[in-house]
């Protein structure tokens, strides 16, 4: 009785056959798919029509108006490497120049100007100032009553 074959792809002594080269295992080929994705763009790029952006009608800012800072106290804040409080100083600007305080004796200054009438205050405050020291000179500044506090900017100049 001759032996009967277990499975298709196996020869007589039971090995695995390969497939023949060029069967099944094909891959599809997608140039041509590739090529219409491209046409497609291409016919989208050129029939489109650029158009530029509309100027916008920008509100006028609610609190845009500068501070007259003749009639304000101002605080200066900068890294100076041996200042009071390590690297960060607070200088408080008068008519006589600058005098480096501490948050203590700017609060001090502040009440002081206060009771003169004078109750504007303007911080300002280098890059390189840590923000938690800004934020300090700013509550010593505040917790003398009627103060306004502004920040001061520069704006960015174009090179």
């Amino acid at each position: 009785m001759a032996k009967k074959k277990a499975f298709l792809n196996t020869d007589e002594d039971g090995w695995k056959k390969r497939p023949a080269a060029g069967g099944a295992g094909d891959d599809l080929d997608i140039t041509p798919m590739i090529d219409v994705t491209f046409l497609l763009l291409i016919f989208f790029m050129v029939t489109s029509t650029m158009q530029a952006t509309q100027d916008s009608d920008v509100p006028v800012a609610r609190y845009g108006v500068g501070v007259d800072t003749r009639g304000a106290t101002i605080v200066l804040v900068h890294n100076d490497g041996n200042g009071i409080n390590g690297t960060s100083v607070i200088e408080v600007k008068e008519s006589g120049g600058t005098t480096e305080v501490t948050t203590e004796e700017l609060t001090a200054r502040v009440r002081e100007k206060v009771q003169n009438g004078v109750m504007d205050v303007i911080i300002k405050a280098d890059r390189g100032v840590p923000h938690g020291f800004v934020q300090e000179v700013t509550r010593a500044v505040t917790e003398v009553d009627g103060v306004k506090f502004f920040i001061g900017i520069e704006e960015k100049k174009n090179n």
